[in-house]
């Protein structure tokens, strides 16, 4: 991985490596064509806030997520630095017109149980993944190439049970490892090198240590940068 030298890690060990940076800044000092998969949950821009759940929570608000962010701009950064033909998850709807990718699907991560939010009286029990994959050649997108067949093909809703209670959680839009190994072992080889441009408390990075991948992640929140190290060093020390 071709990285600015003046940029230092937050944590490196056992082919992982965490930045505390604004992905923003650090995506154009990466190398092109450079990683092997794409797997991130950028902010949805839906002002998430621990408060309105529960007055006493901890988890906050998440840095970005006010809807000033330009998701695509950074998913096209995030392309630029992904190999052709190689595949992109993003947690969330989001509108990749423009950009240089080739088919794109909606998958649906069923959480098993309900969220605490919702139209009532209704709540919501699903999240979106968008999933699409790096073309460079505007004739192939225009023919929908890229799609890549997957290890094994797979429906596209995708069964994981969510964390219990935000006290369970350690950020408050923390994904499940399970489904993380399910998205990188069906998108990537043993060895290769997964990038997370918003690493959150470290779920992407927790995942690739058990799938045997390499990862390099970006989080613009220290608190979480910390938590993400500490989760990383004690899974590293499991597997060791």
């Amino acid at each position: 991985m071709q990285i600015a030298k003046s940029v230092k890690p937050y944590y490196k060990a056992g082919g992982i490596t965490l930045y505390h940076a604004d992905c923003r800044e650090l995506l154009p000092t990466f190398g092109t064509e450079t990683v092997d998969l794409v797997l991130t949950d950028p902010p949805y821009g839906v002002a998430w806030s621990g408060t309105l759940r529960r007055k006493s929570s901890p988890l906050g608000v998440i840095v970005g997520d006010d809807g000033s962010l330009d998701v695509p701009a950074v998913l096209s950064q995030a392309l630029r630095v992904l190999k052709r033909n190689r595949h992109l998850y993003a947690f969330g709807q989001h509108d990749l017109t423009g950009l240089k990718v080739g088919g794109i699907a909606e998958l649906i991560w069923d959480k098993v149980i309900p969220g605490p939010a919702g139209p009532a009286p209704w709540q919501y029990q699903h999240e979106y993944i968008t999933f699409t994959s790096r073309v460079y050649i505007p004739s192939c997108r225009t023919r929908g190439d890229g799609n890549g067949a997957a290890r094994l093909r797979r429906g596209t809703i995708l069964r994981f049970r969510r964390a219990n209670g935000l006290g369970a959680q350690r950020h408050p839009t923390e994904k499940p490892v399970p489904l993380l190994r399910e998205l990188i072992e069906s998108s990537s080889r043993m060895g290769e090198v997964v990038l997370d441009p918003f690493v959150g408390c470290g779920s992407t990075l927790h995942a690739a240590v058990l799938e045997g991948r390499q990862s390099i992640g970006i989080e613009i929140e220290e608190r979480y940068c910390e938590i993400a190290a500490r989760r990383i060093e004690a899974v590293l020390v499991k597997v060791a």
